[in-house]
């Protein structure tokens, strides 16, 4: 087990503010999954429909990784200055979403509420690379402790947006949930000018890295050692299996209560919010565990898939099984606490795995290839988290959420077999003094 050094008060009132911040974005994000649903089948919008405002966040997301929108912006300007100007976009984004449910034309809403969370992707993009890269310059020998606990802000504001998101949706109605997270947007934007630094981003000191290591004391930087390896495709296939089951699962659970026992959007947001507990929880466990270096990378990921597996089956018992079944308004919120907690062991873990695969396959890592492995990773799982909600969809219009979420369980048990393979043959974890010195804090 490993020591994690000391952090200075005022390295922490960084950590806090990216905390805050992930914590908010997840918020305008997240905010309408609780209710969506309901929202939209009052008028008459078919899960196949409406799942498609879900997930076509993927789109902005595709578009800015890419056309490496955020990374250009990377290179020209500091992470504070991105990380605000983001914020206050997501802000503007959220606030039209909501008003745009009072247009009568159906049609209307549903088109441009795809378009605005299109748009919302390519800032969603920025808001989950930015941090990554602000860690991975700053915080290079605690990458998995900081890593971990900015993920804890992004995990538990899912919970606060699906919670506080019901709530006000039930109380005051849709536009109301929208207008909460634009505010605390616009909160996000102003503690990033007060306590983030102005500190270059990993990115942008490429060419002075690249120059580095490119000498006769260190590696030799050739095109080879730059392409990626191929191995990758293995833990994000893992990765993507998990977060599709998670997903499906953070859509799921309100209709699936109100529809089969009768319960109230509130009280499926107060399901939901355990998730978020759950994952809260799991972020700081795997953050710190990694750090100490107690269990590798792609044990993570296993255990990760196995709780995603048990936690899918309690929260949607078999219907085979009627006593089991008729629990399920009980056994929800264990379910979804195991699955939360579990989630961030397989996305949290992935990354580092990813890192090492290859280094351990090319030998160097540039920040530019480094980057580059953590927008592929970003687009995979938060690809398929958000295709979660139109695969809930498409589904559930097609079979009862018991048997999708069988059919679901058996994807989590293959992305534990993947993880088993991986740790058997990649033993190199991802290590700092193998790579560049990158900036200090």
């Amino acid at each position: 087990m490993e020591k994690i050094g000391r952090i200075s008060p005022r390295e922490w009132m960084t950590i806090i503010t990216l905390v805050f911040y992930a914590h908010v974005a997840s918020i305008t994000v997240s905010i309408r999954y609780g209710f969506l649903a309901d929202a939209f089948a009052k008028r008459n919008v078919p899960g196949k429909v409406y799942g498609l405002i879900g997930t076509s966040v993927f789109v902005g997301f595709a578009a800015d990784f890419f056309f490496k929108i955020t990374e250009i912006c990377m290179t020209k300007w500091n992470s504070r200055k991105i990380l605000a100007g983001s914020a206050i976009g997501l802000s503007i984004i959220t606030l039209v979403t909501g008003f745009v449910y009072r247009i009568p034309n159906t049609t209307a809403v549903v088109a441009i509420s795809i378009t605005l969370r299109m748009i919302q992707g390519v800032l969603g993009f920025a808001v989950t690379l930015v941090p990554v890269d602000f860690i991975n310059a700053n915080f290079p020998k605690k990458f998995d402790m900081v890593n971990g606990l900015v993920n804890m802000g992004y995990f538990s504001g899912h919970g606060v947006a699906e919670l506080l998101g019901c709530i006000l949706y039930d109380n005051y109605g849709y536009e109301v949930a929208f207008m909460f997270a634009a505010t605390m947007a616009l909160l996000a934007a102003a503690a990033t000018l007060c306590f983030i630094p102005n500190t270059q981003t990993y990115l942008s000191i490429q060419g002075k890295a690249v120059k580095d290591l490119d000498s006769t004391d260190g590696p030799l930087i050739t095109n080879k050692t730059q392409r990626l390896s191929k191995f990758l495709v293995f833990p994000l296939i893992a990765t993507m299996l998990i977060n599709a089951n998670y997903g499906v699962i953070q859509v799921t659970v309100t209709p699936f209560l109100k529809e089969e026992f009768q319960k109230s959007i509130s009280y499926g947001g107060s399901v939901l919010t355990l998730v978020s507990v759950g994952m809260a929880l799991g972020s700081v466990s795997v953050g710190f565990i990694l750090q100490s270096k107690i269990i590798s990378h792609f044990t993570a990921m296993g255990i990760g898939a196995f709780c995603i597996f048990n936690g899918l089956l309690m929260t949607f018992p078999p219907e085979s099984l009627p006593a089991v079944y008729n629990l399920s308004p009980i056994l929800a919120f264990p379910g979804v606490f195991i699955a939360g907690f579990g989630d961030p062991f397989m996305t949290i873990a992935t990354l580092k795995a990813l890192y090492g695969v290859q280094l351990q396959k090319k030998g160097i890592l540039t920040p530019q290839v480094t980057t580059t492995i953590t927008g592929i990773w970003i687009m995979g799982y938060c690809s398929m988290y958000y295709a979660g909600s139109f695969i809930a969809g498409v589904l559930t219009d097609y079979l009862s959420y018991s048997a999708t979420a069988e059919l679901l369980a058996g994807f989590c048990l293959l992305a534990v077999l993947i993880c088993v393979l991986l740790r058997l043959n990649f033993t190199h974890v991802h290590n700092e003094d193998d790579e560049m010195k990158p900036l200090t804090f």
